[in-house]
């Protein structure tokens, strides 16, 4: 099955990096292949999961809205916009951690959450829907992938990789990143981003460099190289009590390729 391609043509921007979004409307909805100017695939948009990666995005999704999962807290005002205006919000990393000597630890490790036993089922999921998930890419923009596998096989060591493909996962819940751009990741790989909400408007992601908006409904999947252009989420809002928008992210660090035996 052959998708329409969407060409990212370049416009002149208004936002720079720390700016929150605001609220701009989606302006791709569909099924579509992502290719820049000279004609060549950079990304994927899928609006609907296929059965198996959605079950199993299913079982992730509800184990971080558990007490099950460890999870690092916040308060802000930007993410989930509503009356109450300070709310709660969540991200959780899987896989691999990079070294961080300004936080005095100087060397990589795995992400604690795999050491809690009542988060195996999470880590599991997310791990079966990270390579289900590339099986996707493969299909539809197969040079993609393979420069993915070959960036990454160069840049990443076997025992730091997750979901074969990648180093780590990050899950957001409402969160409303402002524009960023991810200069740590692998030149050349994408990074999975498969969002589940309920109950939501919003939260869609923006690329200020091609004017892109995506409407990430329930079950959508993103695949963009996030190195690549800064990139940011417009805000969430509820449209009833215990509204939320969850964003599961995969994606692939250059920080350890100094680490290799």
């Amino acid at each position: 099955m052959n998708l329409p391609t969407v060409t990212l043509e370049p416009v002149k921007r208004n936002l720079s990096i720390g700016d929150e979004v605001g609220n701009i409307e989606p302006n791709i909805f569909d099924d579509c292949i992502l290719i820049d100017p000279n004609g060549s695939h950079v990304g994927l948009f899928i609006k609907k999961l296929p059965a198996d990666l959605q079950n199993l995005v299913n079982i992730a999704d509800k184990e971080i809205l558990s007490k099950r999962v460890p999870k690092s807290e916040m308060r802000r005002s930007s993410g989930l916009h509503s009356d109450e205006g300070e709310v709660k919000q969540y991200s959780t990393i899987l896989g691999s951690c990079p070294p961080k000597p300004h936080m005095r630890r100087p060397y990589a490790t795995r992400s604690s959450v795999h050491a809690v036993k009542s988060a195996n089922t999470f880590a599991k999921a997310m791990n079966a829907a990270g390579k289900k998930a590339f099986e996707l890419v493969e299909k539809y923009i197969p040079t993609v992938a393979d420069f993915h596998k070959a960036k990454t096989k160069e840049r990443v060591p076997p025992k730091w990789t997750f979901a074969d493909n990648f180093t780590s996962t990050i899950s957001n819940c409402n969160i409303s990143a402002p524009v960023h751009q991810d200069h740590a990741n692998v030149k050349g790989a994408v990074n999975i981003i498969i969002t589940k909400r309920r109950n939501s408007k919003g939260g869609n992601l923006h690329v200020p460099d091609y004017g892109a908006t995506f409407d990430q409904t329930d079950n959508s999947m993103l695949v963009y190289p996030a190195w690549r252009n800064m990139h940011g989420v417009t805000p969430i809002i509820p449209t009833y009590q215990g509204g939320y928008r969850n964003s599961h992210v995969w994606y692939a660090l250059d920080s350890f390729n100094s680490l290799r035996d």
